[in-house]
């Protein structure tokens, strides 16, 4: 087999040199496979983080949600009471326009009777029940206003409490 000493000598070294290399070999491979199962460690922990967050996230999602609907009541709140503190304005306005034409002539009130109403309904207006029967005898044929004319001085008439007509 082995023809000589030294030619054992070269086999032994060279049998260990082939040996280190592998060790050496196996020992990058054992590295890297420490690397590899750190590495799984690492996903687990991540993967972990990533299902929180998309918990996390679906909460937020609701929230945002609840308070989209929250805001949308809110918005049709406030546009509501907008409209209604319009309307009760424009309709105390009309009430205001509505008694002082009653001192005007049949024609104008006839007039101003038809022009309310088309203005209620161009804006789609409710008028409560008091003014629409307000409305609807503003046209009516009302007496003359009687005037009375008081003679004498205004304190006698006035503390007497009473007014005497003669005949």
């Amino acid at each position: 087999m082995y023809r000589d000493y030294d030619e054992l000598k070269v086999f032994a070294r060279d049998a260990k040199r082939a040996l280190e290399r592998e060790r050496e070999e196996m020992t990058e491979r054992a590295v890297r496979l420490d690397a590899f199962y750190k590495m799984t460690d690492y996903m687990k922990e991540i993967l972990a983080e990533c299902e929180d967050l998309k918990e996390e996230n679906e909460m937020l999602r609701a929230q945002l949600q609840e308070k989209e609907v929250q805001l949308s009541e809110q918005r049709k709140l406030t546009t509501g009471m907008a409209k209604k503190s319009s309307e009760d304005e424009l309709i105390k306005a009309i009430r205001v326009f509505i008694n002082n034409s009653k001192r005007k002539s049949i024609d104008k009130r006839t007039h101003i009777k038809d022009m309310i109403r088309d203005l209620a309904d161009a804006v789609k207006l409710e008028l409560p029940d008091d003014l629409r029967e307000t409305l609807a005898n503003l046209d009516d044929e009302q007496a003359e206003p009687k005037v009375v004319n008081v003679s004498g001085n205004y304190n006698d008439v006035h503390d007497n409490g009473e007014v005497k007509m003669n005949g």
